[in-house]
Order: C-alpha cells, then sequence, then structure tokens
C-alpha cells in the first residue's frame, strides 16, 4: 500500500510538473472544445498583426478570438525562425512551442470590448452587436532555459462560448504599457470594422 501511494505521488509530482512546463495554448482549447482550430491573419506590418483564431471550416467558421498583437522590437535573433514562420501565418504560441521554447503569458489588464458589425461578422453571427466580451491584454515571452525572451504584446477579444487557458501571473514592465495601450486601441476599432478577408 505504501508503494502505491508513493509511486501515485511521484506520478501527480511528475504530471505537475509537465503541464507547468507545457501549459495549453488557446489553440489547443478551441480544438478540444470545437473540434477543430485554424488561424487567419487578417492584417499585418513589422509591427502590428492581426488574427482570427476560430473553429469550422469554410462557411462555417467561427472567430473564437480576435487578436491583435504588437511585436516587440527590436526582435531577439534567437525567435527568428520562429517568427519567420508565425508572419508567413503560423499560430503564435503552437509555433515557438514546437521550435522547442516554453510560453509564458503575463497579463497586462484584463477588461471587456464591446462588439460590432465587425465582429458579428467574424462570429458567423453567433453574437450580435453591443455584447461586452471578455478580453485579456497581455505580454508573451519565449522561455529558454531560464530566460524568458519577450516577443509580442497580444490583445485577445474571446467569444463568448469559449474561455481560452487560465494563467494569472502578471507584468507591470513599463517598456510594455505603451504597447499594450496599442493593441487595446487597435482591438476596439476592429470590433467595429474587420477585413473578414484574409492577408495574401
Amino acid at each position: 500500500m505504501r508503494q502505491f501511494i508513493f509511486c501515485f505521488l511521484l506520478f501527480t509530482q511528475v504530471a505537475t510538473a509537465t503541464a507547468e512546463v507545457t501549459p495549453s495554448l488557446n489553440s489547443d482549447v478551441i480544438r478540444e472544445r470545437f473540434g477543430s482550430y485554424g488561424v487567419e491573419v487578417l492584417s499585418q506590418s513589422d509591427e502590428i498583426r492581426v488574427a482570427n483564431l476560430f473553429s469550422g471550416e469554410a462557411n462555417s467558421k467561427v472567430s473564437r478570438t480576435l487578436a491583435v498583437t504588437v511585436f516587440v522590437l527590436p526582435r531577439d535573433s534567437r525567435l527568428d525562425a520562429s517568427d519567420q514562420v508565425i508572419r508567413a501565418g503560423g499560430s503564435i504560441g503552437a509555433s515557438l512551442r514546437t521550435a522547442g521554447f516554453v510560453v509564458d503569458k503575463r497579463v497586462l489588464l484584463d477588461t471587456e470590448v464591446t462588439t460590432g458589425s465587425g465582429f458579428v461578422a467574424l462570429s458567423n453571427h453567433t453574437v450580435g452587436t453591443r455584447t461586452q466580451l471578455k478580453t485579456r491584454v497581455y505580454a508573451l515571452y519565449a522561455v529558454e532555459g531560464d530566460e524568458a525572451i519577450p516577443y509580442a504584446v497580444i490583445a485577445e477579444a474571446y467569444h463568448p462560448e469559449h474561455a481560452p487557458p487560465p494563467f494569472d501571473e502578471r507584468t507591470t514592465d513599463p517598456m510594455l504599457v505603451d504597447s499594450a495601450e496599442k493593441a487595446l486601441r487597435h482591438l476596439k476599432t476592429l470590433m467595429q470594422e474587420v477585413a473578414v478577408s484574409p492577408a495574401a
């Protein structure tokens, strides 16, 4: 009996440690809950990317997260290869994880945004206008060893049926405050008018 309890406790500790090192990503949760996941880049520049994280296909696509990413520039050269994949349309967290980084998210702000015609269209009319969507602005780091490399500040608005993986660690890094305000302003504008065709 003692040996069984010891093995159970050891397994629990290993499982917990693994969960901390490889946390679930937003894309994982969308795929698990809704049966599919895709990302389309709606617009992109050197500094800002707008992406629609959706479930479904073709005419049945429903936006589960509208994300505005403000990239940290200049970029650390260790992230160059992952950045190329991301800017080619790859999912940010999944691309960094595939490259061997641990993804660390730190909250800058929790708030809400109000939907307009832009998000209504992206949600395939599953959300009406003037709906309050939970919104989070956070800093995303790529962790290598003991070093957390800042990659982006991201503002995300979530479909009412979707809850992303929870994370509670916060940051008040003054270097990221301007980026957080910029990302949130951009997101609020996009709630009203969004180009629904993916960027080339």
